[in-house]
């Protein structure tokens, strides 16, 4: 590698060398680290970190596959947004052939349709490198070692009035010519008469083509009553731009016909002397009827709090709350909850049974030892609904569990349903032998039932 080369090469950082070596992975399928590598080595990717040699066959095989890789360049490159900065494509057309020299025919045309035409020539350097297999300085990019590419940020728009046709990127600064701008000037009205005795002026003067022109002055408001001038509002604006809104409110109004004027007069000052310009006169004038004095109250003749006074209602009204008979209890099996009055109607569901043990019997052998019982849900057939029972069944010595066992039951109804639990594997002795049931009432509470048997001699 030349003199030149390396230069060029050290003076690209590490960095800028992986990024080449992600995009030629890209499009070449060669391992990303693999192509670090080999371009560390001469800054050319033509595999010179690999010692191996290899022999013309071989080399055959990868010319040919080396052209494949170049004919679908094109399409690789063309939809490659990262190389191309943006939507824009980049078309690279490439031609090959085996007549003549094979790298020199490689590339015949290059069309690269993009903006930074100059940043995507340094990142395809190592793609034109592998196919030429030449330097920096015979692919037009370096002249020699103070020649170099220059990349900086300008406007790119050419309808710009700064537009820079050499810019490598556009950095947002385009500047265009703005045209005259005729503003018009025009008013909305939202007033209202909430209450009758009242009006309430609820105005936006603004401008429909948003010139972003600065106005300064006042708007003149003029009540008429009946023809004749009634009262007035005075509104300096101060300075704004494009729209404003106004408002003013007119209370406590004798019994007559209202509209109103409303004007504004901008204020141009130059030279520390102002004087009235433009006048902008509003075309909205609403009429309003104001009545005699309004009384409200509850016109509703069937409430409670009814006014016969009233000449306006305002939704005052009250009334007796609305009679629901019905189960007022949520417990109960038949609740209403729109009821507002109990009726003794409510149904509940029958109370759940005890547990009662109707049988009871022990049975041991030299080493085995057996209990029989018939846990019944209440004393008579009944479809109530039962209780989970846990029962234990285990043996003491000296007030110390040696063996136990352990059963679960659903019981429900009065039924003959003898359940059986056993001891085995038990040794010579004297023991105390217990039997105990539990379970939880409906009322939360844990119940059970215990039954023992004292100095029960095993003789193994």
């Amino acid at each position: 590698m030349g003199e030149t080369e390396k230069k060029e090469l050290d003076e690209l950082t590490l960095e800028e060398l992986r990024e080449k070596a992600r995009l030629l992975s890209e499009v070449t399928g060669r391992d990303e680290d693999d192509i670090l590598t080999d371009l560390l080595d001469d800054g050319v990717l033509n595999n010179s970190n690999k010692t191996e040699s290899k022999d013309l066959v071989e080399q055959l095989k990868e010319a040919a596959e080396l052209i494949s890789t170049v004919q679908n360049i094109s399409k690789d490159v063309s939809k490659n947004t990262v190389l191309n900065g943006g939507e824009n494509s980049t078309e690279v057309t490439v031609e090959t052939t085996l007549e003549g020299d094979i790298v020199d025919r490689a590339i015949e045309s290059v069309h690269r349709k993009v903006k930074n035409i100059k940043k995507i020539a340094i990142i395809l350097i190592p793609i034109f490198l592998l196919l030429t297999g030449g330097t920096l300085q015979n692919m037009g990019v370096f002249t020699n070692e103070e020649q170099q590419i220059t990349e900086y940020g300008a406007c790119m728009n050419l309808e710009a009035e700064n537009y820079d046709k050499d810019a490598s990127w556009d950095d947002g600064s385009c500047q265009f010519e703005i045209p005259p701008c005729d503003t018009d000037w025009r008013y909305d009205d939202y007033s209202t008469s909430k209450l009758e005795s009242s009006i309430y002026i609820r105005s936006s003067f603004f401008d429909a083509n948003e010139c972003d022109y600065e106005f300064e002055g006042h708007f003149i408001i003029v009540l008429f009553m009946n023809g004749s001038s009634h009262d007035g509002d005075y509104i300096n604006t101060g300075t704004f731009r494009n729209e404003i809104q106004i408002q003013s409110d007119f209370l406590d109004l004798e019994e007559g016909e209202y509209y109103w004027d409303l004007e504004f007069h901008t204020l141009e000052c130059e030279d520390g002397t102002c004087e009235h310009g433009d006048e902008f006169t509003s075309p909205h004038k609403p009429i309003f009827i104001i009545e005699a004095e309004v009384i409200l109250g509850c016109m509703d003749e069937t409430a409670n709090n009814y006014n016969e006074a009233a000449t306006q209602d305002d939704d005052s009204c009250e009334y007796d709350p609305e009679i629901i008979e019905g189960c007022t209890n949520s417990t109960a099996l038949n609740y209403n909850e729109n009821a507002t009055v109990d009726n003794d109607s409510c149904e509940y569901p029958p109370p759940r049974c005890e547990i009662v043990l109707f049988q009871m019997a022990i049975q041991y052998n030299n080493n085995t030892s057996w209990v029989q019982y018939d846990l019944d849900c209440g004393t008579e057939p009944n479809d109530q609904d039962g209780f989970n029972v846990s029962v234990q069944f285990w043996m003491s010595e000296n007030n110390t569990s040696v063996n136990h066992t352990t059963g679960f039951h659903y019981i429900q109804g009065y039924v003959a349903d003898i359940q059986e639990l056993c001891l085995e594997n038990l040794t010579a002795g004297k023991y105390d032998f217990h039997w105990i049931a539990v379970w939880t009432d409906d009322d939360g509470e844990q119940k059970l039932l215990e039954v023992n048997w004292l100095d029960i001699e095993i003789t193994g």
